[in-house]
């Protein structure tokens, strides 16, 4: 299952409590002579901001504001030491840290809820079951902290823009306006753009040689062309690479142009990539995110078929379906 189970914490917009409330850690260390004197650090999980203080006779003291859109984690500094981070959720009042303890925090119901769910994920037995943990946190935590982190691990699993913006409708103001939020919204109304049956949009890049050369110079022309994204550092990638080759030679004569897109790539190891792998077919080199961005490409490979006309026929074309694909539009 992709991403499901990592924790991500997505960067979210910090936003203290209207009141003015704040919290204050006390944090305790076995007080040996490689801890006392030591570093311990306070880190905004959300921001990356980072606040540090020094172990004394095995105790350490943070304060701050109380904000539940944030979570914090607190560790060691000090390379060799096997402790552990102690994260939670900033609420007001006094929140109790013990580094050296299995159960490292004693604070607020959030960061109880928080650790339930990290927990009740990692015991998820599979997508089915991981998602109703996703959305029974997100449920529940639509203006706090967990409601951003549990739609994190959702958002690469929304197929439009609009229902996206149904999950999220009734979350607050920090989720709706988070930086990664947006940026899948941009993206799924991108792939929307460049669904089947929508006209392909044109990638400007060079060639080998470095002269301009446009995915319009193939598309619209009357041929199929099989447009594939990819990278040289890209495993997946270049083991669909045999595929367009085989494809390339056979469908030469019917009416099939093969094209590949590099992205996200360095062009010398691009170029590097394709004498080693035999690629005859043309390949647009291009700089930047421009292309994936109008693609609303997110990971690679990416292969399409875009009709004679123009027209984009599939998406998500993989090893033999490509084929198959052509073979269906050829008949």
């Amino acid at each position: 299952m992709k991403r499901v189970f990592s924790i991500l914490l997505i960067a979210a917009a910090a936003a203290s409590c209207s009141n003015g409330n704040s919290f204050t850690v006390n944090g305790t260390l076995t007080p040996t002579d490689d801890v006392n004197g030591a570093l311990v650090v306070m880190h905004n999980s959300m921001t990356g901001e980072a606040d540090t203080t020094t172990v004394i006779d095995g105790k350490f003291t943070f304060k701050g504001k109380a904000d539940p859109t944030v979570l914090y984690s607190i560790y060691l500094d000090k390379k060799g030491t096997n402790v552990h981070n102690a994260t939670f959720v900033p609420e007001a009042g006094k929140i109790i840290v013990d580094l050296d303890s299995t159960d490292r925090v004693q604070a607020g119901p959030l960061t109880e809820s928080f650790h339930s769910f990290i927990g009740e994920l990692r015991a998820a037995e599979n997508e089915e079951t991981a998602y109703a943990v996703i959305d029974k946190a997100f449920a529940n935590n639509k203006d706090n902290v967990i409601g951003m982190i549990a739609l994190g691990q959702r958002l690469f699993s929304f197929e439009s823009q609009a229902e996206l913006d149904e999950y999220i409708a009734d979350a607050a103001d920090f989720i709706k306006e988070d930086k990664s939020v947006q940026q899948t919204r941009e993206s799924l109304a991108a792939v929307e753009a460049t669904a089947p049956g929508c006209k392909f949009k044109d990638i400007a890049g060079a060639d080998a040689a470095g002269e301009p050369l446009s995915l319009s110079a193939f598309a619209g022309n009357g041929k199929y062309v099989l447009i594939d994204f990819w990278a040289s550092w890209c495993d997946p990638c270049r083991r669909e690479i045999p595929y367009l080759i085989e494809l390339d030679k056979n469908y030469a004569g019917k009416g099939v142009q093969v094209v590949g897109i590099n992205v996200w790539d360095k062009k010398d190891a691009a170029l590097n990539a394709v004498e080693q792998m035999g690629i005859k077919y043309p390949v647009i080199y291009t700089e930047g995110t421009s292309a994936t961005d109008d693609y609303g490409v997110s990971g690679i490979p990416q292969i399409l078929l875009i009709g004679p006309d123009g027209t984009i026929l599939k998406r998500n074309l993989r090893g033999d379906d490509i084929a198959k694909a052509i073979d269906k539009y050829l008949e």
